[in-house]
């Protein structure tokens, strides 16, 4: 059986980690799996036949230039460990881990190296500081060194040829991988919430935009829905503050990060998305597993592609106050329309099933595998 590195930072609270998780339980039926983390969050199950290493305890919050002075010397932590434990492959993901892999094969280390990319990179690093340069030029650099890049949509695939000179030959989408059983079997879990409403989830921050999702529920007419949100991140105070001039305390809620958000999804009106950027939203395939109406920003890269032209979920402007409140009327209503979307939800979410996902990761892994034997 041939040894598998996973490699990425943590297996916190995040759309990647969750998909990860989701991939170690088809990729331990091939392969035995070394999960190699840079943090020691685990927030996700993980299959029990995963061995797990560290190749640092690192705080979350580190300061950059720390950070980037540590990328070599974690370079070869990284190709020591891989060599120590006789690892055939690495499948990194998350920016970070690719930089120190990259560093890795620079240092010696010839097994074949597969990226994942999540995010689209030039929306992330748009900014025009040191860290998104810095960023840019270790993709540059880093990536072509790659066997082979998975994005993670066709959108991001695009982004890496037009924007960082990646070669189109070495690269191929991934999509998202959910698991529907357990999806279905945690959304049967009670809430402890009475009332119908509007639901979002993501991090509590400027990318996830709340701020206008708050601001366009405020401005619904004959609205018996709640607002929930789940997250958690720097904004909460911030949210909370606006809630309060708005004079919905009792109308929206808060309720942090939960680990477990089928739950609420199930039960939901209708799930509401208005981040400004992603890369192929976890969220909005569980939504769709939940059978809800989902109504997303139309954000770089995955939301048309996932959607179609409104085909299987509804797209608003992204940043867009008025679309996004006009979906919402709609919403409210128009229940048929509500229940047009239930209908169809499912059937666009089984796409996106582990075990279909994972044949199709597992095939391109032994031909990349027997391709660079070193």
């Amino acid at each position: 059986m041939k040894k598998l590195s996973v490699f990425i930072y943590s297996m916190a609270g995040g759309g990647a980690e969750r998909v990860v998780s989701i991939l170690l339980d088809e990729l331990v039926k091939k392969y035995e799996v070394h999960l190699v983390l840079m943090n020691e969050r685990i927030f996700y199950e993980i299959a029990p036949e995963v061995k797990v290493h560290f190749i640092e305890k690192s705080a979350p919050f580190e300061n950059g230039f720390k950070k980037l002075i540590k990328l070599p010397f974690l370079g070869l932590k990284y190709k020591a460990l891989c060599k120590k434990l006789g690892i055939d492959m690495h499948f990194v993901w998350m920016n970070r881990p690719c930089y120190v892999a990259g560093f890795g094969r620079v240092f010696g280390d010839k097994k074949p190296m597969v990226f994942n990319e999540c995010s689209t990179p030039s929306v992330l690093y748009k900014e025009d500081n040191f860290k998104s340069k810095v960023s840019k030029f270790l993709l540059k650099f880093f990536y072509p060194k790659a066997e082979w890049i998975f994005p993670n949509s066709m959108g991001n695939l695009i982004d890496l040829r037009d924007n960082f000179g990646i070669d189109e030959r070495k690269m191929s989408v991934l999509y998202n991988a959910i698991d529907i059983e357990k999806i279905h079997a945690l959304s049967c879990e009670p809430i402890d919430f009475n009332k119908p409403f509007f639901l979002s989830v993501g991090r509590l921050d400027s990318g996830k935009n709340h701020e206008l999702l708050i601001k366009a529920y405020a401005g619904l007419k004959n609205n018996d829905k709640d607002l929930v949100i789940l997250g958690e991140g720097i904004l909460r105070e911030y949210l909370e503050a606006l809630i309060k001039e708005l004079d919905l305390e009792k109308r929206v809620h808060l309720l942090g990060f939960d680990n477990n958000p089928y739950k609420y999804m199930s039960k939901c009106y209708a799930f509401v998305f208005t981040s400004l950027f992603e890369g192929f939203s976890n969220a909005l395939i569980e939504a769709l597993a939940c059978e809800k109406l989902v109504i997303t920003s139309d954000h770089k890269s995955g939301a048309k592609e996932l959607m179609g032209e409104n085909e299987w979920g509804v797209l608003v402007g992204v940043n867009d106050l008025s679309s996004t409140q006009a979906a919402m009327q709609k919403a409210i209503d128009e229940p048929s329309y509500v229940k047009f979307y239930e209908n169809k939800a499912k059937i666009r979410a089984c796409f996106f099933e582990k075990k279909n996902i994972a044949s199709k990761l597992i095939i391109k892994l032994e031909e990349i595998y027997e391709q660079n034997k070193a």
